[in-house]
């Protein structure tokens, strides 16, 4: 399955995502690899600080180009089983063409208002072409702004996950690390999984 990790703003975590994701799949027993689709190389260079710690990632970790997507496509075809997550960059054709690309969408957000605006940019140019879902991230559930960021994406009938990624700084600290701990992101590739039917 390939799917892409967008949004049209930065620093909302997808890099996070897709690294966490990619690990919940392996730790689940699947096959699991990122494509690092961003002109910042985030995914890229986290696994090269994890390896060079001597604690590598436990998937490959892939930067993409517009022809590594065309190849992508055609892998995902001959091998379905293999979670391919896209990490995208925030704008321009290489988002244009992952999102074309993937057969889901993930669109991962924090609560505040600017993010959010983003995010509604994103869905609904992602979700009119294919199965599209909000990952809500950075969440504190305790705050009128968590309530009002679910209530405005269920009003809309946004299509959401469940599952909410709690703010948390050992998720912050562990960019360049293998993660340990999955938090909430194993409950949301569990669900990824019964979205997608697998």
């Amino acid at each position: 399955m390939l799917v892409a990790i967008a949004n049209s703003k930065g620093g909302v975590t997808k890099t996070t995502t897709a690294i966490y994701l990619a690990k919940a799949a392996v730790t689940r027993g699947d096959r699991a690899l990122v494509l690092d689709a961003d002109v910042q190389d985030s995914a890229s260079v986290w696994a090269d600080s994890a390896e060079e710690e001597g604690d590598p990632l436990p998937f490959e970790v892939v930067a993409a180009k517009l022809s590594t997507l065309a190849k992508a496509v055609k892998q995902d075809r001959e091998d379905p089983d293999t979670w391919r997550f896209i990490d995208c960059p925030p704008n321009g054709i290489m988002l244009d063409k992952a999102i074309e690309a993937a057969g889901y969408v993930i669109i991962p957000t924090s609560e505040s208002p600017l993010d959010m605006r983003q995010t509604w940019q994103t869905y609904y140019a992602a979700s009119d072409q294919k199965p599209a879902a909000v990952l809500v991230t950075r969440a504190e559930t305790n705050t009128t702004m968590h309530r009002d960021t679910l209530d405005a994406l269920d009003s809309q009938q946004a299509r959401r996950f469940e599952t909410v990624i709690r703010k948390r700084a050992d998720i912050v600290k562990t960019n360049g690390h293998n993660p340990r701990k999955l938090y909430e992101y194993a409950e949301a590739y569990a669900e990824l999984r019964k979205e997608t039917a697998r």
